[in-house]
């Protein structure tokens, strides 16, 4: 056999090739080292440009039906001309078009680019194709498609961002690090990745949160107001309760309070400083409070704000914080 159809070459590359075209082809294949090389060539030329993942379904079949029309353009001419293998002429021109003006593989990838954004010296704020918003603190980093067109909506984190994330059921949003990845429908959430320390630190202030680890750590799920945190050293994924809205204060210095009694305010200011919070056994623990903590390098004057709307008397010794009525 000193031909092989179009047919094959598609069946093949597509995955639908019969036994009979398998044995057509290998024995094609057997009987010279150019029919071999011409081959390989192709095959190559196309698994190049289908296994991009940054590609959409719609693009992918694009090329392959250019692909396929160049194949039987040159069977065609080959026909006209029985001297030469139309298979030579299809690698020639797949070849031509991978290295000249771009090609094959540079027209599967013009499509979709990845964008990376990188918050140097204070707060950024990204807006996402799909129209979530991402707060980056200083020294993120994030990288995404320019579109979101696949199955998953992916974007690859280093540092600390904070994501409020359009809903869409039929598409998760998937944020991953190298040590664990956060597949989510619609939520807001914190992600902790610093490179320096042990831990990354994941916190849900609202929506539904799957947290995955990369190193055979496991999977949990959150609900509002839990954290899970990925110990790296260890290979193992904790859980604890916590208030989320503290975990994202870096993003503009404020945190919400909505229906929290004083003991849950004072275990607040004990994350954002470093004292002990102690309520005089007078003060009215069972009553409720709604307003917002702004953060301040000087707690006193965080205490001064509280005091108005709070109704609440301080004092200051060492590194405790006494408050009374």
């Amino acid at each position: 056999m000193n031909e092989i159809n179009n047919k094959i070459i598609k069946d093949y590359l597509i995955g639908k090739a019969t036994a009979k075209e398998m044995k057509q082809l290998a024995e094609w294949l057997a009987l010279s080292e150019e029919n071999r090389k011409n081959f390989f060539q192709t095959e190559l030329a196309f698994h190049l440009g289908k296994n991009s993942q940054t590609q959409t379904s719609k693009n992918i079949k694009e090329a392959e039906t250019k692909l396929f029309n160049k194949i039987k353009a040159y069977e065609e001419l080959s026909n006209n001309n029985s001297s030469t293998h139309f298979l030579r002429y299809a690698a020639a021109i797949i070849i031509a078009l991978l290295v000249i003006g771009g090609g094959l593989l540079a027209y599967m990838q013009q499509s979709t680019k990845t964008i990376t954004v990188a918050a140097i010296n204070e707060v950024k704020k990204v807006v996402l194709p799909d129209n979530s918003t991402v707060w980056l603190n200083k020294g993120t980093t994030i990288s995404y498609a320019d579109h979101f067109d696949g199955q998953e909506r992916k974007v690859n984190l280093k540092g600390e961002a904070l994501f409020k994330v359009t809903k869409n059921p039929k598409q998760p949003f998937i944020v991953s690090t190298n040590t664990a990845s956060a597949k989510v429908l619609g939520t807001t959430f914190n992600f902790k990745d610093n490179e320096t320390d042990d831990n990354e630190v994941i916190s849900l202030i609202e929506g539904k949160l799957e947290v995955s680890g990369r190193n055979k750590e496991g999977k949990v799920i959150l609900k509002p107001n839990q954290k899970a945190t990925i110990h790296k050293s260890s290979n193992i994924i904790t859980t604890e309760n916590c208030y989320a809205p503290v975990d994202a204060v870096w993003r503009d210095n404020i945190i919400p309070f909505s229906n929290m009694q004083i003991k849950d305010i004072a275990h607040i200011l004990e994350q954002l400083y470093d004292y002990k919070v102690i309520i005089n056994s007078k003060l009215n623990n069972k009553k409720s409070y709604t307003g917002v903590i702004k953060r301040n390098k000087d707690i006193t004057n965080v205490l001064e704000g509280l005091s108005y709307s709070i109704s609440i008397h301080y004092t200051i010794k060492d590194k405790e914080i006494i408050l009374t009525e």
